[in-house]
């Protein structure tokens, strides 16, 4: 019965904790999305400026020469993008400790942010028609997700780390909230390795 109380007590003050952190980053959220969204744009052009360069298809998480071979699908590349992920929400998580360090913050979501637009668009020039419909069908919904996910995630533990700081409770379950957001990444990059590796270029352009 207690552990239930406790339980029910950590989801209120978690619920809080979002509601809150919403209200008051209203303004941080929307500057935010808006330079991820010209982050992607400028992946976009340069891809489509420099699109006979194939320096630039092995780049983070989408490697191009993976998606070609499949192997984009595969367990290896899976295990791959939960380290990269891993990395990414780690590195939120410590600076969201420091107000002051919220540009970190902003320079790691833009940044990933222009790689996704530029192997997104890469994928687009370099690999026609099936390679298209699957990063519109597969990788687009799954990244601009995590992306999303990612920008909420440091905005909330930080307002969490906020309130810890001034009243302690049940927001200082910041580990906890570190942990299930880890997981629904976790589950999304999943999803997107299992539609990768049954919905892979080759597939889709036969179908």
């Amino acid at each position: 019965m207690i552990k239930s109380y406790k339980s029910h007590s950590f989801i209120n003050g978690l619920r809080f904790s979002c509601v809150k952190a919403m209200k008051e980053n209203r303004g941080k959220f929307f500057i935010s999305l808006i330079l991820m969204l010209i982050a992607i744009s400028v992946g976009i052009f340069i891809a489509i400026k420099y699109n006979n360069s194939k320096s630039l298809s092995s780049l983070q998480e989408i490697s191009l020469d993976d998606f070609k071979s499949g192997f984009i699908g595969s367990s290896s590349a899976f295990f791959s993008r939960t380290l990269s992920i891993t990395i990414n929400i780690l590195i939120l998580f410590g600076v969201s400790f420091v107000p002051f360090l919220f540009p970190l913050a902003e320079i790691l979501l833009i940044y990933r942010s222009y790689l996704f637009g530029l192997n997104f668009a890469l994928i687009f020039i370099l690999y026609g028609l099936g390679g298209s419909l699957t990063a519109i069908i597969v990788i687009l919904p799954c990244q601009l997700i995590t992306l999303f996910i990612l920008l909420m995630f440091y905005l909330i533990i930080n307002k969490i780390n906020c309130n810890c700081k001034r009243y302690g409770g049940t927001d200082c379950n910041r580990f906890i909230f570190l942990l299930v957001v880890f997981l629904i990444l976790l589950v999304f990059n999943l999803i997107e390795t299992l539609l990768l590796y049954l919905l892979n270029g080759q597939v889709i352009l036969v179908i």
